[in-house]
C-alpha cells in the first residue's frame, strides 16, 4: 500500500538501502531554485519506521528542500518491511540517472544480485536491463578505487578496468593501468586483449609485444576467459 502525505523533514533519516552515496550535493543550488519556482514535481519515497521515515529515493530532492529551509516535504509513503523491496525501488528510480555515480550504481546492483542469490537474470528482468549489463555493473563494483579514478578521468574505459581486474588481480591491474593509460585507445585495447591471449607471459612482456601485424608469439597453455 502506498499513500501520499507531507511529512516533516527532520523526521526523515537515510536508509541503508539508499542507492546514492556520492554526488549528493551535485547541482543542489540549481535543483533548489527549480523547486522554489515550480514546487517539488516528484515526491520523495519513504517508508514509515516507528515515528520516523526512512528515505528510499529522493536524497537530492530532500537536500534541496532542506537547503530552502522548508519544514515539510511531499512524500510517497510505502508500507513494507522488506529491505530487498526498498533497494529495488531505489534502484528503479536511480539506475538510469546520468548523474548517479558509477560507484553507487555498481554497489547497489551488486547488493541486489547478492540479495537474489546471484540471479543476474532475475535482477536484469526486474530492472529492465540486459543480463550482460547487470554483470558488467556487478563486475565494476570489485574494481580497485585507483582504476575507478582513472576511468573518471577518461584514462581507461569501464570495461578495461573490469577486464584488467579480472585477469590480473586488483594490485597488478592498477600497476598495469598506470603504464598503459596514456596509450591510444586502440593500442590500449590490444594490450588488454593480449593479457587474455598470452596467459603464460608476464604483464610487462605483453605490454612490450610488437603491435598487431608484426611478429606473433607462439601461444601455449590454458586460456583465460572473461
Amino acid at each position: 500500500m502506498t499513500r501520499f502525505a507531507e511529512i516533516e523533514v527532520d523526521k526523515v533519516r537515510f536508509a541503508p538501502t539508499n542507492v546514492r552515496k556520492t554526488n549528493v550535493e551535485l547541482r543542489i543550488d540549481e535543483l533548489a531554485k527549480s523547486i522554489e519556482e515550480q514546487g517539488l514535481l516528484q515526491p520523495i519515497l519513504v517508508r514509515k519506521i516507528g515515528n520516523e521515515y526512512e528515505l528510499i529515493a529522493g536524497q537530492r530532492r530532500l537536500a534541496a528542500i532542506t537547503k530552502l529551509g522548508n519544514a515539510k516535504v511531499p512524500a510517497m509513503i510505502i508500507e513494507t518491511a522488506d529491505d530487498k523491496v526498498c533497494l529495488m525501488l531505489s534502484l528503479l528510480e536511480n539506475v538510469q540517472r546520468v548523474d548517479l555515480d558509477d560507484r553507487d550504481r555498481a554497489a547497489a546492483i551488486e547488493r541486489l544480485v547478492d540479495a537474489h542469490n546471484g540471479d543476474y537474470a532475475l535482477v536484469a528482468k526486474t530492472l529492465g536491463l540486459t543480463e550482460a549489463t547487470i554483470r558488467t555493473w556487478s563486475g565494476y563494483h570489485g574494481v580497485p578505487e585507483q582504476l575507478k579514478a582513472m576511468k573518471d578521468k577518461g584514462e581507461i574505459k569501464r570495461e578495461e578496468a573490469i577486464r584488467l581486474t579480472h585477469l590480473l588481480g586488483p594490485k597488478k591491474a592498477v600497476e598495469v593501468a598506470s603504464e598503459i593509460r596514456n596509450l591510444p585507445p586502440q593500442q590500449r585495447k590490444k594490450v588488454v586483449q593480449g593479457f587474455k591471449k598470452y596467459t603464460l607471459l608476464e604483464p610487462e612482456e605483453v605490454i612490450a609485444l610488437p603491435s598487431a601485424g608484426r611478429a606473433k608469439i607462439q601461444e601455449t597453455g590454458p586460456q583465460l576467459c572473461l
